[in-house]
Parts: C-alpha cells; sequence; structure tokens
C-alpha cells in the first residue's frame, strides 16, 4: 500500500527533488494496491522452489560495522551509498517512512537522520560532526573542499546551506573512509565490493569525482581497486552535462 500510495495514489512528484502536484479528485487506489499484493505473490511463487540463503537485517548505521557484525563474515558487498550533493534522502521516502510508522515526530525524523545516516548533503549535518577529520589526509579532498568554498566567496554566496557546502564534503568523504575502515574487520581474505556512485557537481558547479575519490580513500585503508567501471551516464540538471555514474570494485587482501 506504501509503495502504490508513493508511486500512483497521490499527488507526488520527483523530478529529480520530491514535491506535490496538483491534488487528484480520484485514483484507483484499489487496483494500484491489488497489482502490487498479485506482484508479490507472483515473486514468492517463483522462489518458493529455489535454495536460498537466510537474511538478516540490521537497522544500524554502515559507519559503525565492527560491533554489528561477525569478524571475516563478509564475502561479498554490493551497494548503492548516498553522493555528496543536495539530496534528503529522507525527503524521498518520508511519506511511506510515516504511513509505515517509521517515523512520526519532527523530533523521531531528526534522531533517524542524526543517528543513521552517513552525511551526504547540508540537512543533516549537524554541531558535533567529525567524520571530516578521517579525510583530512587526502589531498584530493582537500583541493575539492577548498575550491567549493572559494567559488562560494567568488560567488558572495551566503545562506547557511551555502556556507555548508565544503563542510558537507568532508563529512561525506570522512564518513565513506570510516565505513571502509570499520568494515575491514568483518570482510573475509579475498572479499569484493561494489560500490555504485556517481560524479556530482551540485556545490555551485564544482566536480567531484566521487568513484575516483572513494577508490583513493579505500586503497589508503587497505583495499586493491579493482576498476572503476561505467554503469550509466546521467544529465546534470544544473549544468545539462553527462554525469558519469560508476561501479567501483574493490578487492580486501585481508
Amino acid at each position: 500500500m506504501a509503495k502504490a500510495l508513493v508511486n500512483s495514489i497521490s499527488n507526488l512528484h520527483f523530478g529529480p527533488e520530491v514535491g506535490v502536484t496538483a491534488p487528484k479528485e480520484d485514483a484507483p487506489v484499489v487496483t494500484a494496491w491489488l497489482r502490487g499484493v498479485e506482484t508479490m505473490a507472483d515473486d514468492l511463487d517463483l522462489l518458493k522452489e529455489m535454495n536460498r540463503p537466510a537474511s538478516v537485517i540490521h537497522h544500524a548505521d554502515s559507519r559503525f560495522l565492527g560491533a554489528l557484525l561477525k569478524p571475516q563474515s563478509i564475502s561479498t558487498v554490493i551497494t548503492s551509498p548516498p553522493y555528496p550533493n543536495e539530496k534528503d534522502y529522507t525527503r524521498t521516502t518520508r511519506l511511506e517512512s510515516v504511513m509505515l510508522g517509521f517515523i512520526n515526530t519532527k523530533q523521531e525524523l531528526q534522531a533517524l537522520k542524526r543517528g543513521k545516516l552517513l552525511r551526504s548533503n547540508t540537512r543533516n549535518v549537524y554541531k558535533g560532526d567529525s567524520d571530516d577529520v578521517l579525510a583530512e589526509g587526502n589531498p584530493e579532498v582537500q583541493r575539492l573542499i577548498k575550491e567549493i568554498e572559494a567559488r562560494r566567496n567568488e560567488l558572495g554566496k551566503t545562506s547557511g546551506f551555502e556556507r555548508l557546502y565544503a563542510r558537507v564534503t568532508g563529512l561525506y568523504f570522512g564518513g565513506m573512509a570510516r565505513h571502509f575502515a570499520d568494515l575491514r574487520r568483518c570482510l573475509r581474505p579475498g572479499a569484493r565490493l561494489a560500490y555504485v556512485v556517481g560524479d556530482q557537481a551540485s556545490f555551485l558547479r564544482v566536480m567531484i569525482r566521487t568513484g575516483q575519490i572513494l577508490g583513493q580513500l579505500a586503497e589508503e585503508l587497505g583495499y586493491e581497486v579493482e576498476s572503476i567501471d561505467l554503469f550509466r551516464t546521467r544529465l546534470a540538471t544544473a549544468t545539462r552535462e553527462q554525469l558519469r555514474e560508476e561501479v567501483l570494485v574493490l578487492r580486501w587482501p585481508g
């Protein structure tokens, strides 16, 4: 029901941020809901004859995995972390989060953003955040921070959000470095990892080559970069340029 509500019943639209259109006078609520139920039933029917491993879901922060997962228990990681941009991921999932009871108040929303989410946009940066210190030794991250701040001063941008662009860049890459560092003890020797990440120019059009920088940070922590493969390109809203979305493939030698 939550999926149907977001995708076809409500007046939400995504372009690329979430917004609202004019309220609908009517919508085929039961039809949309039933279509989702039938899809789930078909999937379960297809899977029932297959051998499959047990699944475990942890509601936790991926920067702090060492105390959560057993040592040398992971062989493969496949994920798509946030990119450094101005996309507040809690906004795009706000309606279903409320409907499913995950959040009910603004205080619960802030606790979720502060306690579980990688810092990737200015709307979830908080006093006391310190992940940026873990990226202080990376020359490319430090160059980006200086370039973004110089561009802000050059353009005379003084809003509270714009003042945080350089800081959130350091917090993002430092947070990913913390993730890579904490994950190491959970990985088996020879484990392979795939991260789907994208280039960004959201912060005053300063180009951020996300995959390349994450590869550098991972190498500094003992990982091997096997490849950075083009996954697709996407059109940048502000510059109309084609930005690369890539798969960063890593190996943990142990």
